[in-house]
């Protein structure tokens, strides 16, 4: 989509008529560029902004990926879209919304495209073999430290490949929804809003956990598993309803991974066709 092409008001149309009823009551703003969708949404946060909110952009001059690394965000090739969210759960019951958005994601993706999306644990969405999109849930906790005050929930989806291919760093992992000139970003952006909202209405009930752990793409595979400066190879058994991913390392014994503490790396071509290995 050209620059000049771009009108928000009508992007925010589209959007709208592809919600569904339940989720027609949230706040929606449709930008062109900003540099992070995340930090604008934090911003709101902490100035009082009620739930549920919704920033789209349709590029990121400073997106943000997991663990502190950017998010190649170009303008005009993905949907890149922040949740601003105050849940009322407690600390534990907010890891959910991780891969809740990963399953909202992957069921978007799967209903407009008709392709099947799978997980990379915890926040990785790939499809045909290729990373496509990525999740970076982010907040604030309440003054008495039961919970939190408010969560932000960004996700960024590669809706098609950038004139040039991507950066070279990322060009042998990274793939788009759509590898030729279709762009059906606000179709997507919707069906992403529908599942979203749908499943953080009904939060704590985890209804998300076998569409989730059924695309987990990890699970019987051998995993080289980091934590802090510690690096030991396991594999990956299973899925706990908290989504902590259960492995079992070499001498038998089993332990439970947050997604906070650790990175896995794996041989991916055991896992999905022509997908490269990738540190999550």
């Amino acid at each position: 989509m050209a620059l000049t092409q771009f009108n928000p008001i009508a992007e925010e149309k589209e959007i709208r008529s592809f919600l569904s009823d339940e989720a027609r009551g949230i706040k929606i703003s449709v930008v062109e560029v900003t540099g992070s969708t995340n930090e604008d949404m934090k911003k709101r946060a902490r100035e009082g902004e009620a739930e549920i909110s919704l920033l789209i952009a349709n590029g990121q001059t400073a997106g943000k990926g997991s663990k502190g690394r950017s998010f190649f965000s170009p303008d005009g090739t993905g949907v890149y879209m922040s949740f601003l969210l105050r849940p009322d759960c407690t600390a534990e019951e907010s890891t959910l919304l991780t891969p809740m958005a990963a399953v909202a994601t992957a069921l978007a993706l799967e209903r407009v495209t008709g392709t099947e999306a799978k997980i990379k644990w915890v926040n990785d969405i790939f499809v045909s073999g290729r990373k496509v999109s990525g999740i970076l849930t982010e907040g604030a906790a309440k003054k008495d430290g039961k919970g939190l005050d408010w969560a932000v929930v960004g996700i960024g989806i590669n809706i098609k490949r950038p004139d040039g291919g991507f950066p070279a760093e990322i060009e042998s992992i990274a793939g788009a929804v759509y590898e030729g000139t279709e762009n059906l970003r606000n179709r997507i952006a919707a069906e992403v809003a529908n599942y979203f909202v749908h499943f953080y209405k009904r939060l704590t009930e985890r209804g998300f956990y076998e569409e989730y752990r059924k695309r987990l793409f990890i699970l019987t595979k051998e995993l080289t598993v980091t934590v802090a400066d510690e690096s030991f190879t396991a594999t990956a058994v299973d899925l706990d309803p908290m989504f902590r991913l259960k492995i079992r390392l070499s001498d038998g014994s089993e332990r439970l991974l947050t997604s906070g503490e650790v990175s896995v790396r794996f041989n991916a071509q055991f896992a999905m066709p022509n997908a490269q290995s990738r540190d999550s």
